[in-house]
């Protein structure tokens, strides 16, 4: 009566664990890349990296790089930089984000990026000498979905 009651399995064996309660959180191993990186942006939303200070480091070296440059050409090319720094940051974590933790799982990711671009803008309110503004929250949503049009054609060629 008791072997109807039973799957058929031999004496001490392990029953398998259905693949949709094993896969659970991914391995912190897997989200490390991805915190590390998030890490590495809230630091650059400090006061440490404002305009005014990236300007003492970058605006002379454009300035050697482009001597008949005007001043105004310098300021621009500066802001163009930390512009392009905001798109290739979250590009970068969109990709973190997908080879890692968040693997198969793109639009996941995407939203992942946007909210935390809006928390580091968040972020920036209460550093001194920084503000929080929506179009970095666009240019850093920007970068992310570029990495994920990126991922969709690189994946379609191979």
């Amino acid at each position: 009566m008791e072997q109807a009651q039973r799957p058929n399995k031999a004496p001490g064996a392990v029953a398998a664990i259905p693949a949709a309660t094993a896969r659970g959180l991914p391995p912190l191993a897997d989200w490390l890349p991805s915190i590390l990186w998030m890490g590495a942006l809230f630091i650059l939303s400090t006061s440490l990296f404002s305009a005014s200070n990236t300007s003492k480091f970058l605006e002379p070296v454009l300035q050697w790089m482009f001597p008949s440059a005007s001043i105004a050409t310098i300021t621009l090319m500066h802001a163009l930089i930390r512009k392009a720094a905001h798109f290739g940051n979250y590009c970068i974590l969109f990709w973190l984000l997908i080879r890692g933790p968040l693997k198969g799982r793109p639009y996941v990711a995407l939203a992942c990026c946007v909210i935390y671009a809006t928390l580091d803008e968040t972020h920036q309110i209460f550093s001194p000498g920084r503000g929080a503004s929506i179009y970095d929250v666009a240019i850093d949503s920007s970068g992310a979905l570029f990495g994920r049009f990126l991922n969709s054609a690189i994946r379609d060629v191979s």
